[in-house]
């Protein structure tokens, strides 16, 4: 099972109608295509500092004469420290704008998630409504020692 949390907008009329959900861990995207992942989320700070590190990666194997081993291994460091924090940078991107984490749910992908949370909210809406139907119609009585009233 997978794990997303579902983001929402406030301003939105249906906030469901544009939730966004982010998967929890490893971004696989991220970590092959890292500087292309972080333009098309808009993340400019990441491909900024992923540029920045590049660059710093790059002559630390020129000063060291560190051949394409160490290019690649740097590279790979690289990669993978971004695919770790990638979707957490997104979630922080996402709350700067306005956005709200209204929930936390888990899946077999994206899409189960996703039935799976529309399920849940359902059935929350139809306990709540069986239990203002319930209130509603409740007929007051007397507990056994109280005074009745008129």
């Amino acid at each position: 099972m997978k794990v997303y949390t579902v983001h929402t907008h406030p301003g939105d009329a249906d906030p469901m109608e544009n939730a966004i959900l982010i998967h929890e861990g490893f971004n696989f995207w991220a970590f092959i295509l890292s500087g292309l992942w972080a333009l098309y989320h808009r993340l400019w700070a990441a491909f900024f500092s992923l540029l920045a590190v590049s660059l710093i990666c790059n002559l630390l194997t020129y000063l060291f004469d560190g051949g394409p081993e160490m290019d690649f291994a740097l590279a790979l460091a690289t990669g993978i420290g971004f695919g770790l924090i990638a979707n957490d940078l997104r979630r922080k991107k996402l709350a700067a704008e306005g956005w709200k984490l209204v929930e936390i749910v888990a899946g077999a992908d994206e899409n189960a998630a996703e039935h799976r949370l529309f399920d849940r909210l359902r059935g929350h809406h139809t306990a709540q409504n069986t239990i203002q139907n319930t209130l509603q119609n409740a007929v007051p009585t007397a507990l056994p020692g109280s005074i009745p009233t008129p």
